[in-house]
């Protein structure tokens, strides 16, 4: 973004030197200064959406330098259009919010944000459209009302934007257009597709996927529409509040549009009002270690562009947040804008008495195995805690049934679908990216795994493990069980534990057992089968082992 862009938005000067420090204070990572042509390049986290445009970090900025302080306000008026939803939706993508934006008069740095913060809205809020998919139209092309609607796929036909002048059905836009083989996926197996036409049957949009030519916005543009269609309505929500506050922060006018959703509740999109909530002084002081009075803690929430004010129950404030604040989900997250409030800076540096961090037993005995591991002569490696249904166990030929995930709502991809339940298969995985590597290859993890369990309240706990695998030609039991005895003898369980054999589909048969302390099991040993290795694409065959050592320790 350019400096003089941003001054005038936050309307003061501002100077490069002043902005790389005052800039990290706000949540913001500077990535690059261009001082020649005065142009920053920041860097948000993904909770902080409403960054993704140079008017979104400029109302922060207001209340950093105190030159606008509390929630931001906008001018919302309303239009006379409706939008029906056709219950056929609900098999697909069934919710969608709209708005009017008036009298744009963009120019060349404005045009280049709204498709800046439209890309990064996919990418933060809409899970690369799967959850979010954002159109923006030429109102004045098409006449209201709207109808938001789900067709067979070879049922309906339009010229698609961005293809190549002819019409086609929606089945051959997934096939043939360049958006609709980008986001096939995500409309993968269903039966029916989404669109919303205009009054006349002109088609607006088949989202995810691509709009119409017919709603191309050009440089003659003056009214938009814009549509944003989900799988989940607070994203869809937050997404358009963001983008029309942004709009609206360049100049143009915003109206609402009704949502008619048939058989349910009619909305009036966007709904700019604030979100309200309720914090007890007292904890927020706890948090931070200070001993802000009321009248200081409602000047923090107003420097960080919220609203508050003294609550009816003693010793509480009612806090007030901006729609396009996406990111506040518990009361903490309101002592840290507090704290940001305050100036992280201005919090004294103390050490309470008591309070000299340690590490927990377990972390103790975890650190305690890893040395142990590297005496052995193998390589630690770290993997995500996230992994997917199909390594977990299909790869590794054991059955399951869906209630025993722990899955994941919204992931981004069925590589990350679900919490790993044992470490091996992401060992075996390491090995498959490495396998070109000179052998032989000794590697182990030392990490949490998640598995289901009915006595937490959560319905999960935690784990931690050990999994070690050796990969080369001569691979074999004998190796692993010496591994295995090296640990055990280093722990002092060596003269405690003992092997029974057993089967196991994710090993060679006469070459698994089961390791148990004290009729305990503990954790498990073998060859890997063949047909594991197949799947993982190795072709050396690999000696393993696994320890549960909570259970150990």
């Amino acid at each position: 973004m350019k400096i003089d862009r941003l001054e005038k938005l936050v309307g003061r000067k501002l100077e490069i030197d002043e902005l790389e420090y005052d800039l990290q204070w706000i949540g913001l990572d500077l990535e690059d200064i261009n001082r020649e042509e005065q142009i920053l390049k920041v860097e948000y986290n993904p909770n902080r959406p409403d960054y993704s445009s140079p008017e979104g970090i400029a109302r922060t900025l207001k209340g950093y330098y105190e030159t606008e302080l509390g929630a931001p306000t906008f001018d919302l008026q309303k239009s006379e259009i409706v939008v029906t939803v056709d219950p056929s939706v609900k098999k697909v993508r069934p919710y969608i919010v709209c708005g009017i934006v008036r009298n744009i008069d963009l120019d060349e740095e404005e045009v280049a944000t709204l498709m800046s913060i439209q890309e990064h809205l996919h990418w933060a809020v809409g899970r690369d459209r799967k959850k979010v998919a954002i159109g923006v139209h030429d109102l004045d092309k098409v006449k209201p009302p709207y109808r938001y609607t789900a067709v067979k796929p070879d049922s309906i036909s339009f010229i698609p934007l961005h293809g190549d002048g002819y019409a086609m059905n929606l089945e051959e836009i997934l096939l043939l257009h360049e958006k609709g083989i980008e986001y096939a996926k995500i409309l993968e197996g269903k039966e029916v597709y989404p669109i919303i036409f205009d009054s006349v049957g002109e088609v607006l949009s088949f989202p995810p996927i691509i709009n119409g030519i017919l709603t191309t916005v050009t440089d003659e543009t003056k009214n938009l529409f814009l549509d944003l269609t989900g799988t989940d309505l607070n994203a869809v929500n937050l997404a358009l509040n963001i983008l029309s506050t942004t709009l609206s922060d360049m100049g143009a006018k915003i109206e609402t549009v009704e949502v008619k959703y048939e058989g349910g509740e009619n909305l009036i999109t966007p709904n700019l009002d604030l979100n309200e909530w309720e914090i007890e002084i007292d904890y927020i002081n706890s948090y931070l270690g200070l001993n802000l009075t009321k009248a200081e803690i409602i000047k923090c929430f107003q420097k960080v562009r919220l609203d508050a004010k003294e609550s009816k129950k003693q010793g509480y404030l009612d806090v007030y947040i901006p729609a396009f604040r996406g990111d506040i989900m518990h009361s903490v997250d309101l002592t840290e804008e507090v704290a940001i409030g305050y100036g992280y800076f201005n919090i004294p540096k103390s050490i309470r008495e008591g309070c000299i961090g340690m590490y927990h037993p377990i972390q103790t005995f975890s650190n305690k195995t890893r040395t142990i591991m590297i005496g052995a002569g193998y390589l630690e490696v770290l993997n995500f805690i996230l992994t997917s249904s199909e390594k977990l166990y299909d790869f590794m030929r054991q059955e399951y049934e869906e209630s025993d995930l722990i899955q994941i709502a919204n992931p981004v991809s069925k590589e990350y679908n679900t919490t790993r339940t044992s470490l091996l298969p992401n060992l075996l995985e390491t090995i498959r990216f490495n396998r070109s590597e000179e052998k032989p290859i000794r590697i182990f993890e030392v990490g949490d795994v998640v598995l289901l369990s009915k006595e937490e309240e959560t319905g999960a706990k935690r784990e931690i493990h050990l999994s070690a695998a050796s990969y080369h030609e001569d691979a074999d039991f004998t190796e692993i069980r010496s591994t295995l005895d090296f640990v055990m003898m280093a722990l002092g369980k060596f003269n405690e534990y003992e092997i029974k054999a057993e089967n196991n589909p994710s090993y060679l048969n006469g070459r698994y057992g089961e390791i148990y302390i004290k009729n305990v099991k503990i954790g498990e040993i073998g060859e890997i089968h063949p047909e594991v290795l197949l799947n993982f694409k190795l072709e050396f065959p690999v000696a393993a082992l696994e320890l549960n050592l909570q259970k150990i320790m």
